[in-house]
């Protein structure tokens, strides 16, 4: 059995049915968008722990603060911790991984412009079947180049994709890739690793001031990290109450040229084929996914353009709950 949040990629859930695990979600709470932690320990309290494996992520970076109690309280239980989005998160002044038995760092999602590559730490040895070295994608490529990455973004803004959510899904589309990362994508996660203090040192000064002014901005409640947790600080996520204005807002902002994004807005919730995984309920999950917006805090390091952000948004936000 594989438990996990609600609110996360609904391809990592396709990916434990197709293990042929049983798959379990637990809502999540849109204060802080983690799995609730009364419900998973209650979930837990069902089952055998040594036949149970239970995935959590530090949901874009902020810190899921349970896991020492998931362990003290359930010594067989097989974590693993998915910090695909949370290197450089910290819980009560240390990093992640302390109480996982598999831990996740992603590559791909730490660099801008790489479209693969993860790290998986575990406890005990585990054999991994040789696969070749993928190729550097074009993408990759060209993301390495700023006056390629300026055209690619001024592209984007003139195409913006925040259309309806798709209809009749009956399962996620899954088609995994075996192998191993490729020689540009490993020297750009290396230099982004020892040059890391500084880069997070910057984007803990960006992501707080967006905060505090975010903060300011009537209908929009900024996601907070939970006590004695310091988040990533790749992203800043919010969510925008009133129902239907998020997909609008996001529309608007990217025409004056403003990049965020909607990230998870399909859910495991949204697919037939996990109908019957929630013992409890997913209006959480479903709630996050209609109302959540992320800025790449990446995206926002020249101060002129973060300090521009919240003017533009909050007039975006006016002119949308007007209209």
């Amino acid at each position: 059995m594989v438990i996990m949040p609600a609110f996360i990629c609904p391809g990592l859930s396709e990916m434990a049915a197709r293990a042929g695990k049983q798959v379990i979600h637990i809502d999540s709470d849109p204060q802080t968008l983690h799995p609730d932690l009364a419900q998973l320990e209650t979930q837990l309290a069902c089952q055998d722990a040594s036949e149970t494996i239970v995935l959590i992520d530090h949901t874009f970076g902020y810190p899921f603060p349970g896991l020492a109690g998931l362990r003290r309280k359930f010594p067989q239980l097989l974590i693993i911790e998915d910090c695909a989005r949370g290197l450089g998160t910290r819980i009560n002044g240390h990093f992640p991984g302390r109480h996982a038995d598999w831990i996740l760092l992603s590559m791909y999602k730490t660099i801008l412009g790489s479209t693969k590559g993860a790290v998986l730490l575990t406890r005990t040895p585990v054999p991994l079947t040789d696969g070749r070295s993928t190729r550097a994608t074009l993408r990759e490529r060209a993301a390495t180049i700023r006056p390629v990455r300026f055209i690619h973004d001024l592209w984007k803004r003139r195409h913006p994709d925040f259309g309806a959510r798709p209809s009749g899904l009956i399962s996620p589309e899954w088609a995994p890739e075996y192998g191993f990362p490729s020689d540009l994508s490993m020297s750009r996660f290396a230099d982004e690793l020892r040059d890391f203090d500084m880069r997070a040192s910057v984007r803990r000064s960006i992501a707080g001031e967006l905060i505090d002014r975010l903060s300011l901005i009537p209908n929009i409640q900024c996601i907070a990290s939970a006590t004695k947790c310091h988040s990533a600080n790749h992203f800043v996520s919010f969510t925008v109450r009133p129902d239907k204005m998020r997909d609008r807002i996001l529309t608007a902002l990217h025409g004056k040229g403003f990049f965020l994004y909607r990230t998870w807005n399909v859910v495991p919730a949204h697919y037939r084929r996990f109908s019957g995984t929630f013992p409890s309920e997913h209006r959480g999950s479903e709630y996050l996914a209609d109302h959540i917006v992320h800025v790449s805090v990446n995206l926002f390091v020249d101060c002129k353009q973060h300090r521009q952000l919240i003017p533009a948004l909050s007039d975006v936000v006016l002119q949308c709950c007007k209209g």
